[in-house]
């Protein structure tokens, strides 16, 4: 899963979760393997609510652990490679798509 955001005031990023691991970066990394690129900040399983805990339970159930732990990460933050600051995943998607 690829995914591009804006968060406010930065310029366009991707958080990238699939083969190459889990990070983001301010860099379209499909065209160079020579990136700077942030690891993510997972969520504790433990503190997930509403749809995250769902989703991750429902994964965990139905023993898709690689699901369940890229879920985490997708529940969680990531950095942005111009300010550094940190924004939550699942929010910047719902702001994204609204």
């Amino acid at each position: 899963m690829i995914e591009e955001y804006v968060p406010d005031g930065c310029a366009s990023l991707w958080v990238v979760f699939g083969e190459r691991g889990f990070f983001s970066t301010a860099e379209d990394y499909v065209l160079s393997d020579d990136v700077e690129t942030f690891p993510p900040h997972p969520a504790d399983p433990r503190a997930l609510e509403g749809l995250g805990r769902r989703l991750y339970d429902l994964a965990l159930a139905d023993g898709h652990e690689e699901v369940a732990r890229a879920l985490t990460y997708a529940f969680g933050e990531a950095t942005c490679p111009e300010c550094e600051k940190c924004f939550s995943v699942v929010g910047q998607v719902v702001a994204c798509s609204s």
